[in-house]
């Protein structure tokens, strides 16, 4: 039975709405105090501390006498941060958008709760939530010599990426740091950085094999692909759709791999990626599977990301692994 709520805040959010948020949680709560616990963020890692702290007040005891829910309140880093502490633990976590992007929460929230974060502290006073399952993705990344790096190995909560879109999110990173106070940049730095970048080298020498649900050969037919996403959620960069199919506990991954094709061609797929409309084009191979291995020719390296943070490696292994996470839901029913 759950009855306590530790909110794990990202104080880094905008400012305003940051503090905005405080005032309202704290008003909200004041005659729950016994059922609130409030935690603000320090420093890069303290999400992941506090998750695992509060993980451990349940070590060694039965899942019934976790009574507690850990609330990630920031944006995607900080759901990536908290996910990758409570995997396979007993302890649920919960998602109350605080971010810019929120991407994770458009496949695993209705809209009303996304836009709405009275009505999601709300319904956790209220006990008008439930929890679930939620699957992840195990993303092991070797080196040359084939040894496990561990610095870009990790859980993966929504989705993964090799190739263009790791390019367009290191550009849309910069514009955002180097006008941290412009919405009109922060709103439109991936679509921009997209468009810019269309026009280079937009091709990535892989080479993928999986276990394809469709019965299809293991073995990518080309060799250069402009990028290959690994999605356990349906969204990512600020809107762009990779997987409409994408249920995080349906117990399989959706992948989208987008060959490298004129610019002509590829001008007109990006906007058919961004609102999920370009799994019937010949450009792209999409399919559902529980693993996948992209591997670079030879001694490269491919660049990509998980849920929004850097990997590199010459070989990555994607594993889906079934219900590694409870999650908790807005409402009864499901």
């Amino acid at each position: 039975m759950i009855s306590k709520f530790v909110f794990i805040v990202n104080s880094k959010a905008r400012q305003k709405e940051f503090e905005a948020f405080i005032a309202m949680l704290n008003s909200m709560s004041r005659t729950h105090t016994d059922v609130i616990e409030i935690r603000q963020t320090e420093y890069a890692g303290h999400a992941v501390e506090i998750a695992k702290e509060v993980a451990s007040r349940f070590e060694g005891k039965p899942e019934e006498e976790c009574d507690t829910v850990v609330v990630a309140t920031g944006g995607d880093g900080t759901i990536h941060e908290i996910a990758n502490a409570l995997a396979g633990t007993f302890v649920p976590m919960g998602i109350l958008p605080l971010g810019t992007g929120n991407d994770f929460s458009r496949t695993v929230m209705d809209e009303s709760h996304r836009s709405n974060k009275e009505l999601c502290v709300s319904d956790i006073l209220t006990g008008n939530i439930r929890i679930g399952s939620c699957d992840l993705i195990k993303v092991e990344s070797y080196d040359t010599h084939g040894t496990l790096i561990p610095e870009c190995s990790a859980w993966c909560n929504n989705v993964a990426s090799i190739g263009f879109d790791t390019d367009v999110q290191a550009m849309a990173k910069a514009k955002v740091a180097k006008n941290p106070k412009s919405k009109l940049v922060r709103n439109t730095a991936y679509m921009t950085s997209a468009l810019t970048l269309l026009f280079g080298d937009r091709g990535h020498e892989l080479i993928y094999t999986s276990n394809r649900a469709d019965g299809k050969p293991a073995k990518s037919e080309h060799d250069r692909y402009t990028m290959v996403t690994v999605c356990n959620g349906g969204y990512y960069g600020d809107g762009f759709h990779p997987a409409p199919r994408a249920r995080v506990s349906d117990g399989l991954m959706d992948i989208s791999a987008i060959r490298d094709v004129p610019l002509i061609r590829a001008m007109g797929l990006l906007g058919s990626y961004k609102n999920g409309k370009h799994e019937k084009s010949s450009a792209a191979d999409c399919f559902q599977c529980t693993k996948i291995t992209v591997e670079a020719p030879h001694d490269k390296v491919l660049l990509g990301n998980y849920d929004g943070e850097d990997f590199s490696g010459n070989r990555i292994v994607f594993t889906l692994v079934p219900g590694s996470l409870r999650l908790m839901y807005y409402g009864k029913q499901g």
